[in-house]
């Protein structure tokens, strides 16, 4: 296993803020080559970000993966890292190095970029103020690099979240990196705040799940997990880490349950 792919699922997950479904797509068709033990690259999270941006611009999940995989197929091998891509009405476009846009979707070319064109929503402009999606993004970079101490991420989101107390990327990410630094505590209530301030999230529940469990509180862990997967049952992680938790609080029958439930949705 090289060093070229440092990233396990869970961290992989935490990272791009994508659901396990969405990112299972996005290896099924190819956009994303986890390498052996389903370990990721840095170039597998930066595509895995860009996939959860689009997704939080209301671009549906389908016409996520469906553009990433064409903008792939129809460019350079390394397209993803050096094409930009947002949402336009409902779709995606892509700009290229060289200034052309391209609908992600069909591969027809659209107007070209007039210089003093004003930013759209979710672009950050160069010399603004960075608005709470460009500090989030300047976190998960921060979080991702080998380099840069933790305390310039847990910063980061921080800032992002003081401008957008709705941001569950931020909440998820955030108290994941406080678990990693033994500080589940701050992280279970982090993710009680998201719990008040954004819609249900599964991986919240998830990630708050897995912190009760690491604070040796089991019962709370399960009903935490129960209510990611009412959620999303499609969480095989949930149902997975369920499995083993009801397992060792006895709960047999449960376990079995869930740990099937994991087993059905492996490739």
């Amino acid at each position: 296993m090289g060093l070229d792919a440092p990233y396990p699922l869970r961290q992989a997950l935490r990272l791009t803020g994508l659901t396990s479904r969405l990112l299972g797509a996005l290896v099924e068709q190819g956009v994303i080559s986890p390498r052996e033990g389903r370990r990721f690259t840095h170039q597998d999270i930066v595509v895995g970000r860009t996939a959860k941006a689009l997704r939080d611009a209301g671009v549906p999940a389908r016409k996520v993966v469906q553009a990433l995989r064409n903008v792939q197929a129809s460019l350079a091998p390394d397209a993803l890292s050096g094409v930009r891509l947002r949402a336009h009405a409902g779709s995606v476009e892509a700009r290229t190095a060289d200034r052309q846009r391209i609908d992600a979707h069909t591969g027809q070319a659209l107007l070209p970029f007039e210089e003093d064109e004003p930013p759209r929503t979710g672009v950050c402009a160069l010399g603004s103020e960075p608005d709470a999606a460009e500090w989030l993004r300047q976190a998960i970079a921060l979080d991702a690099s080998d380099v840069a101490g933790t305390e310039a991420a847990e910063a980061a989101y921080r800032r992002a979240l003081a401008l957008d107390p709705c941001c569950s990327a931020a909440y998820i990410n955030l108290g994941a990196l406080l678990c990693e630094s033994q500080r589940c505590e701050e992280a279970v209530a982090l993710y009680e705040q998201a719990l008040d301030h954004c819609e249900p999230t599964p991986l919240v529940h998830f990630n708050r799940a897995t912190a009760l469990e690491d604070l040796g509180r089991p019962h709370q862990a399960v009903a935490a997990y129960e209510r990611a997967l009412a959620l999303d049952p499609g969480l095989a992680d949930a149902h997975y880490n369920l499995g083993v938790l009801l397992e060792r609080l006895g709960d047999h029958p449960g376990s079995l349950r869930h740990l099937n439930a994991y087993r059905r949705q492996q490739p």
